[in-house]
């Protein structure tokens, strides 16, 4: 039941990044005119030369199918050649950048917004903050040494 939850887990996610890239890349070769002229020359439009209507067919969907390959075709090679790319980037992302958006960034907003906004407040409001911002400050310093650890974890694995 765990092997399931984890390959849908995963599926998903490629899924959804498989979308995500194929979309924008399909944008961009729409910006980029790759498009064939809207010319015909006469010798195209005779009938019978058309197998099914698939000319037409992959006439309308040439970019996607490129755009969907510029994603599937590299994906395909790394996750051949280097099998263990996908648990060595889960790592990076889990160690440094989830640690540095969920653990610094938010603290680092906090202590931005009470400096911004300190300025406007009275004596009383600023004085109540005080106890919350040593409790922003300690957090944010917790994920530092966090992401500190982290970067000694794996300099050390590299000897």
């Amino acid at each position: 039941m765990v092997e399931t939850f984890s390959l849908l887990a995963i599926g998903t996610s490629l899924i959804g990044t498989l979308l995500g890239f194929s979309e924008f890349f399909k944008e961009q070769l729409n910006n980029f005119s790759w498009k064939a002229s809207s010319i015909e020359s006469p010798s195209e439009h005779q009938p019978g030369k058309e197998l099914f209507g698939l000319k037409n067919w992959w006439g309308r969907n040439k970019i996607s199918f490129t755009a969907t390959a510029m994603v599937v075709a590299p994906t395909l090679f790394v996750s051949t050649t280097v099998p263990d790319a996908f648990s060595a980037a889960t790592d990076i992302a889990g160690g440094y950048c989830m640690t540095m958006l969920y653990g610094v960034l938010p603290p680092a907003m906090a202590w931005a917004v009470y400096n911004r906004e300190s300025s406007e407040d009275t004596d009383s409001e600023r004085f109540a903050l005080i106890g919350a911002m040593a409790v922003v400050f300690a957090v944010g310093l917790f994920a530092c040494c966090i992401v500190g650890e982290q970067i000694l974890q794996d300099f050390s694995s590299l000897q």
